[in-house]
């Protein structure tokens, strides 16, 4: 809603309300970076949206990143999908390429979650050199 291209009088009130009450809510929350570490199936997916409505965090699920990137055929998801078509896994610049561009989002001002990502030394390692 930040963009200067939405007419307002297009949206409506509730949204509106719902959006100002969000705002107003999340204004005096300290900035917060979570990472959410732990095997498939251990209730990460699931805690982060408890987390991200109490602290005001974006959840940035890597897996959830990778297929909204493929779809919207931004230039790292084209990558991404030929990676993918050829078997080959993702490789962690891409990776934190699209984490990088998730992080600058307006809905991330106050802070993220990463779920299930970094796995590794390296990948942490990548991923401070984004904040």
């Amino acid at each position: 809603m930040a963009s200067s291209s939405v007419n307002l009088e297009e949206i409506p009130s509730e949204s509106l309300m719902n959006e100002l009450l969000r705002r107003m809510k999340c204004a005096p929350k300290p900035d917060k970076r979570l990472i959410l570490i732990g095997p498939p199936g251990s209730g990460k997916g699931t805690q982060s949206p408890i987390i991200k409505d109490e602290h005001c965090l974006c959840p940035l699920a890597t897996g959830d990143m990778l297929r909204a990137a493929v779809s919207t055929k931004t230039p790292l998801g084209i990558k991404a999908k030929k990676a993918m078509d050829k078997g080959d896994l993702i490789s962690d610049d891409l990776v934190v390429g699209i984490i990088d561009e998730a992080m600058k989002k307006p809905s991330c001002k106050k802070g993220f979650i990463l779920d299930g990502f970094p796995r590794t030394v390296a990948q942490s390692q990548k991923v401070i050199l984004c904040l």
